[in-house]
């Protein structure tokens, strides 16, 4: 009887054993995202990341035109937005529009770079650097240079500071201005 109770206790102690090493083995390789808590710095180091996110496909959105699909683009833009400066887009989607098929317009956008500058509650401000290629009527006859390397468009370079906003758990562009 007590061969089998220290069997027991033998068989109990080594799938106790297995099941903490399956555990460590889980927590190394997945790292901190597998534990069921978060310390204050990796919450706001995850908000940071997800500002960052946000704020490259807002920029991207913006500076993305295509003159045979401006609804789509206008669509996409305004789901990634609020506020004022979804109504402010909203009220020029019209005219962008036209303005867009008018010149055969297309744009094409690249980040180089999203640095959140400020987070605090629900806003949060970055600075996004920005490049974009545009092609139009206006730049067919364009010849590759060493600015642009690109035959029949223009290269603009951006710098925007961009405010967002987390509005039902997601960050959302609220404006987007200039920088210098």
């Amino acid at each position: 009887m007590r061969v089998r109770v220290i069997s027991r206790i033998n068989a109990a102690l080594a799938a106790l054993l297995a099941l903490v090493l399956i555990l460590l083995a889980i927590v190394l390789l997945g790292g901190n995202k597998v534990l069921p808590w978060k310390t204050p710095a990796e919450k706001r180091v995850d908000a940071f990341g997800d500002v960052q996110a946000a704020a490259t496909r807002s920029v991207l959105a913006f500076l993305d035109v295509d003159y045979q699909h401006m609804d789509d683009k206008a669509m996409t833009m305004e789901s990634l937005s609020t506020g004022p400066f979804k109504k402010e887009y909203a009220a020029t989607a019209v005219e962008l529009k036209a303005a867009a098929q008018r010149a055969k317009a297309v744009s094409t956008g690249d980040i180089r770079y999203v640095g959140v500058n400020s987070l605090a509650g629900s806003t949060a401000k970055a600075l996004v650097a920005a490049d974009a290629v545009v092609e139009n009527t206006a730049t067919k006859g364009q010849k590759a240079t060493r600015a642009c390397p690109h035959d029949g468009a223009r290269c603009h370079q951006y710098r925007f500071v961009v405010t967002m906003q987390r509005t039902g758990g997601t960050w959302k562009l609220a404006d987007l201005a200039g920088a210098s």
